[in-house]
C-alpha cells in the first residue's frame, strides 16, 4: 500500500493500536509472575532450553514463548510478550468487520476494547487465554473478507491456546444454529442478508488445510516437541472437566465484575439488544444471540470464570458501538443544548464520585453518611429531571444526545481511571475482583537480597549455592538463572547450603551450625468472604480492602555476612533463635 493511499482512517487505527499496546506493555517487566503464570512461563522456558517440559493442554503460550526467549530472554515482559501483543491486536478486529457495524462503530469499538480495564489486565497474564480470543477474532475477521487461507492460519492458532478456544467456539457454533433455526421460522433474516457467505468447498479446504498445517508445525515447533501434539489433544478433556468440577467463583461476583469494570458497554449494549429485537435489526439480532449464548454458558457452567466474561465482552461491545455511534449526531438533536447537558451530567456524576469518597473515608460516623447518601441519591434525580426539562424545552431527541453523552463523559473517565489503577497503580491486582486470586508480590527485595549475598562471598550475583524446600513455581521461575540452586524436599543431612528458602508454614533447617533468618512477603490472597470487602465504597473507590499474606523465609549461614563465620547453634541443634528477627539480612 503506498504512503498517499493511507486514509485517515487508518492512521486512527494504528494509533489506536500503538496506545493499546503501550499501556498493555508499561512496566510489564516489573510485575512478578503469579503461580499460574510462572507454571505456564516454566515450560516455556523448558522449550528454549531445549527439554521438553510437561505441557499444559494448549502448548501455544509455551512454545511461542519459548521460541520467544531462546531468540531474545527470559524476562517477565518476555514471559507476557504473546498475551500482549494478542491483547493489543484485538483493536484490529473492528477494522476488519466495519463494512457491517459501519465505520464510526468500528472505531468506537476499537477504542473500546483498546481502554477496557477486562481487557488489559487479561492482556498482561501470562497464559494463553487472551491469546485464544484475538486468534478467534481475527479469524472471524478474515472469514468475513473472504480470507479462508489467512482465517485457518489464525483458527489453527486458536485451536492450540487451550480450553478457553473451544469455549469460544462452541458458543460461536451454537448460536451460529439458533440464528439459523430463528431465520429459518422467519422471525429474523438469515445471516446471508448481511454476509455474502458462500462455503464453498475449496474455500472450507483450504482453511482447515492451513489450520492442520498450523497445529502440526506450530504445535511441535517444527516437529521438535512432537509432545505439543499430545497436550493438543488434551484440550477437549480439559474443557469437559469444566462443566464437571465447580471452580468456586459465584454467579453473583459474575454480574458484578461485568458492572463495575464495564458500565459503558453493560449499559449500551444491554440497550442495543432491546432495541434490536424492537426495531428487527438484523446485525444487532444475530450479535445478541452471540452474546447471549457466551454469557448463558458462563452462567452455567459449574467450572465458570471471571475470564469467560471475555468471550461476551466481544460482541457486547459490537453491540454497544453501534448503539452509541446513534448518538453522535442524533436526527433533529441540537447541538448546544445537548453540549450542556452533557456538561451538566459529567458534574453531578462527578459530584456522586467525590460523595462516595466522602462515605469511604468517614467509614461509621452515621449522620454524615446519611447526608452524603442523600447528595448521591439527589444527583441521579437532578440529572433524570435535567433530561426531562430539556426534552421539554427542546426536544426528546436533543435530552437523549445530551445524556448519552454526559453518560460517555462520565464513565469514560471512570473507565481510563479504573483501566490505569489495574495496569500500573495496583498492576498484581490483589485487590480486584478479575486477575489472579494469588499474586506474587515483594520479589525484588528478595532478589536483591539474595544477590548482594550471592555477590559478597562469590563475586557474582547468581552462583551461591541455594537449597529451596519448596515446590513454588514462582519461586522456580525467579530462579531460574541460578546455576546452583536446587530444588529438594528438605536439606540433605550432612548438607549445609549457604543458603536455605523455605515457606513460613515449614519447620526451621535442622542444622549444627547457626544461619540467619529474615522473611519476605511472598503471595498475597484477597482477605475478605463474599463478592465485595465488608467497607464496599472504600474498596470502590480507593480499593482499600483486607489482604492475606504469606511468607517465604531466606536463611543464610552465619559466614556469608562481613565478619561472620561459621559457628554452632543452639543447644538444641537447631537454627539459632536469636537471628530469625526479620532485620538479621542487611537488604539495600
Amino acid at each position: 500500500m503506498k504512503l498517499k493511499n493511507i486514509k485517515v482512517e487508518q492512521i486512527l487505527y494504528l494509533l489506536i493500536l500503538i496506545f493499546a499496546f503501550g499501556i498493555r506493555n508499561l512496566h510489564i517487566n516489573q510485575v512478578p509472575l503469579s503461580e499460574d503464570e510462572a507454571g505456564w512461563a516454566l515450560q516455556a522456558l523448558a522449550v528454549a532450553r531445549g527439554i521438553t517440559p510437561s505441557f499444559s493442554p494448549g502448548p501455544a503460550y509455551p512454545i511461542l514463548t519459548g521460541l520467544t526467549f531462546f531468540l531474545f530472554e527470559d524476562t517477565n515482559a518476555y514471559a507476557r510478550i504473546w498475551p500482549i501483543i494478542a491483547g493489543s491486536c484485538l483493536v484490529l478486529f473492528p477494522y476488519l468487520i466495519r463494512s457491517l457495524i459501519g465505520r464510526k462503530a468500528a472505531l468506537i469499538m476499537a477504542i473500546g476494547l483498546a481502554i477496557s480495564p477486562t481487557l488489559v489486565l487479561y492482556s498482561r497474564i501470562a497464559d494463553p487465554r487472551m491469546m485464544a480470543v484475538s486468534f478467534a477474532m481475527m479469524a472471524i475477521g478474515f472469514s468475513i473478507l473472504r480470507k479462508p487461507i489467512i482465517a485457518g492460519i489464525f483458527l489453527g492458532l486458536m485451536l492450540l491456546c487451550g480450553p478457553t478456544a473451544l469455549y469460544g467456539l462452541i458458543n460461536l457454533g451454537i448460536a451460529w444454529l439458533i440464528g439459523t433455526l430463528l431465520s429459518n421460522l422467519k422471525v429474523m433474516e438469515p445471516i446471508s442478508a448481511l454476509i455474502p457467505i458462500s462455503l464453498n468447498r475449496r474455500g472450507l479446504a483450504s482453511a482447515l488445510f492451513y489450520s492442520i498445517v498450523v497445529i502440526l508445525v506450530v504445535g511441535t515447533l517444527f516437529f521438535r516437541f512432537p509432545s505439543g501434539i499430545g497436550a493438543f489433544a488434551e484440550i477437549l478433556p480439559s474443557y469437559l472437566q469444566e462443566w464437571i468440577i465447580s471452580s468456586g467463583t459465584s454467579l453473583a461476583k459474575l454480574l458484578i465484575s461485568l458492572i463495575i469494570y464495564n458500565p459503558v458497554v453493560f449499559i449500551f449494549g444491554v440497550l442495543a439488544i432491546t432495541q434490536a429485537w424492537r426495531t428487527k435489526d438484523t446485525l444487532s439480532q444475530w450479535l445478541s444471540i452471540w452474546a447471549g449464548i457466551s454469557f448463558l454458558t458462563v452462567i452455567l457452567q459449574p467450572g465458570r470464570e471471571v475470564f469467560s466474561l471475555v468471550w461476551f465482552l466481544i460482541p457486547l461491545w459490537a453491540l454497544a458501538a453501534t448503539e452509541i455511534a446513534k448518538y453522535f449526531k442524533l436526527d433533529g438533536a441540537e447541538f448546544l443544548p445537548s453540549l450542556g447537558q452533557a456538561l451538566l451530567i459529567f458534574l453531578l456524576m462527578a459530584l456522586g464520585w467525590l460523595n462516595l469518597a466522602g462515605v469511604a473515608s468517614i467509614g461509621g460516623v452515621l449522620e454524615a453518611n446519611q447526608l452524603r447518601w442523600a447528595i448521591i441519591g439527589g444527583t441521579i434525580v437532578l440529572g433524570g429531571v435535567t433530561t426531562l426539562l430539556i426534552g421539554l424545552g427542546w426536544s426528546m431527541k436533543t435530552a437523549q444526545q445530551g445524556l448519552v453523552w454526559g453518560l460517555l463523559l462520565g464513565f469514560g473517565f471512570y473507565g481510563v481511571s479504573l483501566m490505569w489503577g489495574v495496569s500500573q497503580l495496583r498492576p498484581n491486582g490483589v485487590q480486584e475482583l478479575i486477575g489472579s486470586s494469588t499474586v506474587t508480590t515483594f520479589s525484588d527485595d528478595f532478589r536483591e537480597t539474595l544477590g548482594d549475598l550471592s555477590e559478597w562471598r562469590t563475586g557474582m550475583r547468581n552462583t551461591l549455592d541455594v537449597v529451596l524446600t519448596t515446590t513454588s513455581p514462582s519461586l522456580r521461575w525467579e530462579m531460574r538463572n541460578w546455576s546452583n540452586a536446587r530444588f529438594l524436599p528438605s536439606v540433605p543431612v550432612g548438607d549445609l547450603p549457604a543458603v536455605i528458602i523455605n515457606e513460613e508454614d515449614q519447620p526451621s533447617p535442622n542444622l549444627a551450625i547457626g544461619y540467619r533468618g529474615q522473611d519476605f512477603t511472598w503471595w498475597q490472597t484477597p482477605g475478605w468472604e463474599g463478592v465485595l470487602p465488608e467497607n464496599w465504597p472504600r474498596w470502590l473507590v480507593f480499593r482499600d480492602a483486607p489482604v492475606i499474606s504469606s511468607n517465604i523465609i531466606l536463611w543464610a549461614r552465619g559466614d556469608l555476612f562481613p565478619g561472620g563465620v561459621l559457628g554452632e547453634a543452639g543447644d538444641s541443634g537447631t537454627v539459632d533463635e536469636e537471628n530469625i528477627a526479620p532485620s538479621s539480612l542487611p537488604v539495600d
